[in-house]
């Protein structure tokens, strides 16, 4: 396995302007397209790409520090941290926290995530309890939150509390899916089901409503 250096990173000199514009100063994707006089659409594929790329050096460099074989358990302690906070900027922060002498030492004079952001971040929960989530539901369906009030609440990332609440109807829709299969009478039928609440884009609350409310 070898070690790239972090200057690599940087290739792409407007793409990495770009990351420094959202991750240091928090940045809207929409003002810094007016700044570049670029697409926003453009502007967010050049940052998740590039912190995708940050995001794997990080992951190759911590491994190859601590002396691993392979980056797997690295990547498995991102992974945790994504599941947990449903947020690329969020799960680095969380790499750049855990493993912060090396990372500091890695990027040579480069900057990280600011201090404030990873102090703010909420705590690390690789899963919820059943109590939290059914929460989300209750305020996001019966008092009318916002998922940014959610998240305040309930001391998670906005994403996580959109995730949450999507995902708990996406098991709902899946359990009332295979109902509907099981009356099916012919495996046509079946995709035929499938296709008329999937071959739109439609959030999972949504397709739980066409099911339960014809």
């Amino acid at each position: 396995m070898k070690d790239i250096p972090y200057s690599e990173l940087k290739q792409d000199e407007r793409a990495y302007e770009i990351m420094l514009l959202r991750d240091q100063y928090d940045n809207t994707f929409t003002d810094i397209a007016k700044e570049f006089e670029i697409s926003v659409t453009r502007v967010t594929q050049m940052y998740h790409k590039l912190k995708f790329k940050q995001i794997r050096l990080y992951i190759n460099h911590i491994a190859v520090v601590l002396g691993h074989e392979s980056t797997s358990q690295v990547r498995k302690v991102y992974n945790d941290a994504y599941e947990c906070y449903q947020d690329r900027r969020y799960a680095c922060a969380y790499l750049e926290k855990r493993y912060n002498d090396i990372l500091i030492e890695y990027r040579d004079g480069e900057t990280g995530m600011p201090t404030q952001f990873i102090k703010n971040m909420p705590p690390f929960k690789p899963k919820l309890s059943e109590k939290t989530i059914a929460r989300v539901i209750e305020m996001r369906e019966v008092e009318k939150a916002s998922f940014v009030t959610i998240a305040k609440e309930l001391r998670m990332t906005q994403a996580k509390a959109k995730r949450t609440y999507e995902w708990f109807y996406h098991k709902q829709v899946l359990e009332l899916i295979k109902t509907l299969e099981e009356k099916a009478e012919s495996e046509e039928e079946k995709h035929a089901i499938w296709d008329y609440y999937f071959r739109r884009y439609h959030t999972s609350k949504k397709r739980y409503d066409m099911l339960t409310k014809g």
